[in-house]
Order: C-alpha cells, then structure tokens, then sequence
C-alpha cells in the first residue's frame, strides 16, 4: 500500500494535531503501508530558526533535522485509518541516523516513510518507522524511529536478555538545564504538540506527574554539544526527563549521553 503527495499537499499542524487527538484504534501489527513525498524541499529560515534554539552553528544542517522535518508525513503515516496505532499512546523508545551526502536546500528530494522491523513482546508491539531521502535515485540519508505501543494480552518472544553495559570512563561537554518554558517553546518550533509535554495538567492523564522532555530536543541538546560533526549515530531513551531537569552531557570514545542530577543515564548515543 501506497500514499503518494506532494509536499504542498501536506496538511497543517493543526489539521493533523486533531486527526491525532480523535483517533481511536485497537492496536495490532502494523500493514506495510509507504507514504511517498516525490519533491520534499527543505526551508532555510526554519532550519536557522532550529538552529538557534537548540544550540547549533548558524548555516549547518543537523544530522537530527530531517527526522524534524518530517514528523507531519509520520503523523499522516499514523493517522491513516489503516495503521492500528494512537499516536498518543505511543512510546519513543530510540532513533538512530545516517548521512549518506550532506543535504542542498535548493534541491526536491524523494523522501519515504514506511514500516520497518516489528516484534511483539509480553507487553506490546514494538515497530520501526524507517525515513530514507534520495535524489535521483541516489540514497541521500534515512533515520529509523523506534517506537512501542501496549498491547492488551500481547503473546511473543519475550523480553530480550539485558545486554551488560559497557564500563566507560565519562568526561563532561556541556551542562544541560530544561524546563516546562523551553518544551512549550519546542513545541512550536517543531510542532510536537503531545500534551505530556506541555503541561503537568496535560501529562497527569498520561501517567506523568510532571511534564517530561521531547525526546528529540533532547537528541538536539547532545548533538548540538557533540566536538564533531556526525553523520551516523544511534540514540536511545533511557527514561523519562520530568521537567525541570538539570544535568549534563557527557561523552567518550564513540558515545555521548544526557544524565540528570543524580548521574542516572536519560538519552545514551552511540556513533562512529
């Protein structure tokens, strides 16, 4: 199955935020649905604009910036009636990206989202939603978006066995302080308007005492702090950022990561 639009053809925000509000499904494994955006350009003014807020040299391109710019063809991929997924219910586990040849802003690139890996465990669905950039046939970039949904009575392979962490000896690169102000403040930037975010009112139904972090501003944060610029590297979410939050990002040989006042480990990213 096949959606295929142009990128004017987009819906709004908006639009897209009340399809994500009022969807209701019961979640099962995903279809192999492809939603195909044939001349996806990207904007200068909104990539200045991210670049300011989450701490990036003026005129670079971050590795995390074309997930960013198409979170609306995934909420569109999410809010098709084919696709047993509530956005809202969903689980940002972890991301990862790879830059094959650096992005042009003059350019219209063919950008796919479709489904990748699915595994049903003893408590839900975890599946990829796989993004690939090309130009004339040529892979530009993709990024893979890990996601978990609950599953009432779910039956399947289990829990994977806990892989030990590897012992590293960690050097600090920058503080990092959030806050309710700046997610409010991403929100707009980026369009992520899921409630648990933005206020304690809005996150207390979702479980949340406390509004928690983007996920993604959070991946912003650690890159923007990376010495070096990266063009392949793999996130994980290592549990919620109830805001406020203060701690550090921190980094060794072949990883960095974001921990809280209390040394424990938020995001861990790995590159190379």
């Amino acid at each position: 199955m096949k959606v295929s639009l142009k990128q004017s053809q987009i819906p709004s925000h908006i639009s897209l935020l009340w399809k994500v509000f009022t969807k209701k499904t019961q979640p099962a494994k995903l279809p192999l649905l492809r939603v195909q955006v044939d001349d996806f350009c990207f904007d200068e003014a909104a990539i200045e604009k991210y670049n300011r807020y989450c701490g990036f040299e003026s005129g670079s391109f971050p590795l995390c910036y074309a997930f960013v710019a198409t979170q609306p063809v995934q909420l569109i991929f999410l809010t098709d009636n084919r696709i047993p997924v509530t956005p809202l219910g969903m689980i940002h586990m972890g991301v990862s990206f790879e830059q094959i040849t650096p992005f042009n802003c003059a350019e219209s690139y063919r950008f796919e989202l479709s489904v990748g890996e699915q595994q049903r465990g003893e408590r839900g669905l975890e599946f990829e939603l796989v993004g690939e950039f090309s130009l004339n046939g040529e892979a530009v970039a993709r990024y893979r978006s890990r996601c978990f949904i609950k599953m009432e009575g779910t039956k399947g392979s289990g829990r994977p066995a806990r892989v030990k962490p590897v012992k590293r000896t960690w050097a600090p690169l920058t503080p990092l302080q959030l806050d309710s102000t700046q997610a409010r403040g991403y929100a707009r930037l980026s369009g992520d308007y899921n409630p648990i975010h933005l206020h304690r009112l809005l996150s207390k139904p979702f479980g949340f005492d406390e509004p928690i972090a983007h996920g993604m501003y959070m991946v912003a944060k650690v890159l923007a702090a990376s010495p070096t610029d990266l063009t392949k590297a793999s996130f994980e979410f290592k549990r919620p950022a109830l805001l406020p939050i203060s701690g550090a990002v921190e980094g060794c040989d072949g990883a960095m990561r974001f921990v809280n006042d209390k040394n424990k480990p938020v995001v861990e990213c790995q590159f190379g």
